[in-house]
């Protein structure tokens, strides 16, 4: 198994997201601003074991995210 943690930015740059990050806010609703970081494991057959959003809080009165 390997486990591999990207932001955002490195996934933008990369490509190598292990789902579209368009889901998100077409999706989702989820503005990416508002998502720091991305957590998979895949197993050594290539198969995604999990995945974790790493969300960024929105501070109290910051119009940029919500």
């Amino acid at each position: 198994m390997k486990t591999t943690t990207k932001t955002i930015a490195e996934l933008i740059e990369t490509e190598d997201s292990p789902l579209p990050l368009d889901i998100f806010p077409n999706k989702m609703g989820i503005n990416l601003c508002s998502v720091e970081a991305l957590t998979w494991t895949r197993l050594d057959d290539g198969q995604l074991a999990s995945l974790t959003v790493h969300f960024l809080p929105n501070p109290a009165g910051d119009p940029r995210r919500g």
